[in-house]
């Protein structure tokens, strides 16, 4: 039976969280260290900034012996680790490994980069044959769970936050009305250490468009973006910068214009398709601009009003996430049922209709069902001594 320990966002606060952070290297001896001792028969290690998590198999009353391993290696005691740990056991353990793989348990709901997490997990355990069968049929069947919900809903592809239908909606402009590539585009972040900036720099960056950031003064989060933001330019040379980008966010806290009507012109911005992006509350841009030529402006209150919409698509997604996920945790079981069976019969030795029986059991009950007609055909064949 496979169990699962979890540290994670939904329960721990980061500054707890980021103590229970384990390296690759911590992963492996504590793997080889709990396999050595019989604590578990197989075990994979899932190490993210929201979570920590061992998964493994072997007996229930291991738990605490796993629990207590991984307190001891932080310089936690036992009852402050239940505190904030989750334990999920049987059915239970499997459910939550699909719902992590497939991002239905993620701060970002449908996010695929734990599917790649996971799989780098997984894959290290496997790699040193620290795996079994069970652990192997379970992760390769949340795996194509994840690809399955992928490629069939819109769950992962449908964004909520301010910051990627920012970058998603730059990108398609550029595209549309400039006819340029990303790699060829340039966009000014102002404001782009700040809390909102910084995120649609990141977006940015991830999408392969360059920026130019401003900053007024020095910031400490000049050094953790100075590999998404291409160069940082003085606030004061904000409308210069302008007469190079294809496009403007602003996201400042300033009580002021950003951008006045009256500068922009002045600094003979050309006339050219030209996106302004006004995040800020109030306004930073001069609402003027609008109706300059060649200028489109938006601002909050239309990605706002573009993630509400969003939303309801992504709960529609969501139902059918759902009903896939309970599917393949259903099958995954029975692949398991299935398998538990042969592991005790010699499937040579059985009548050939005999074992077209059980693969119809296989696609006519469910997991349950399965489980209990097995277990009495165990049982008879027992007390036969045969089936």
């Amino acid at each position: 039976m496979m169990f699962c320990i979890s540290i994670s966002y939904k329960k721990t606060p980061l500054q707890v969280r980021q103590q229970f952070a384990v390296s690759v290297e911590k992963q492996i001896v504590i793997l080889q260290c709990l396999i050595r001792k019989g604590e578990i028969s197989g075990g994979v290690i899932v190490c993210t900034c929201n979570r920590s998590e061992v998964y493994f198999t072997g007996d229930k009353a291991h738990m605490e012996a796993v629990g207590q391993l991984l307190a001891d290696l932080k310089h936690f005691d036992v009852e402050t680790f239940k505190t904030y740990g989750m334990f999920y056991g049987g059915t239970q353990a499997v459910q939550h490994l699909f719902r992590v793989v497939c991002g239905l348990d993620s701060m970002v709901l449908g996010e695929d980069e734990i599917l790649h997490q996971v799989k780098e997990g997984y894959l290290r355990s496997f790699d040193l044959g620290y795996t079994n069968s069970e652990l192997n049929i379970l992760f390769q069947g949340a795996f194509n769970c994840a690809k399955q919900i992928k490629s069939t809903t819109r769950l992962s592809t449908t964004p909520v936050s301010v910051g990627t239908l920012t970058a998603n909606t730059i990108e398609r402009y550029l595209q549309i009305n400039c006819g340029k590539q990303n790699a060829d585009c340039t966009v000014l972040v102002i404001g782009a250490t700040g809390k909102i900036g910084s995120i649609v720099v990141k977006d940015l960056a991830a999408k392969g468009i360059g920026t130019c950031g401003t900053v007024r003064s020095h910031h400490s989060n000049i050094a953790l973006l100075s590999n998404c933001c291409g160069r940082f330019i003085r606030f004061e040379d904000r409308y210069i910068a302008m007469q190079q980008v294809d496009a403007v966010v602003s996201a400042t806290t300033s009580p002021h214009y950003t951008i006045t009507q009256r500068n922009y012109l002045a600094h003979a911005v050309d006339s050219r398709p030209r996106l302004l992006i006004d995040l800020a509350v109030p306004y930073d841009i001069d609402q003027a601009l609008g109706r300059v030529a060649g200028v489109t402006l938006l601002d909050i209150d239309y990605f706002q009003q573009l993630s509400q919409e969003n939303r309801s698509i992504k709960q529609d997604e969501l139902q059918k996430a759902e009903q896939i996920l309970s599917d393949c945790v259903e099958d995954t079981l029975k692949k398991l049922n299935i398998r538990d069976f042969w592991a005790k019969h010699d499937r040579r030795q059985v009548q050939p209709w005999f074992a077209q029986m059980v693969g119809y059991l296989h696609n006519v009950l469910d997991s349950r069902q399965l489980s209990q007609v097995l277990s009495k055909i165990d049982t008879d064949a027992d007390k036969r001594g045969a089936i």
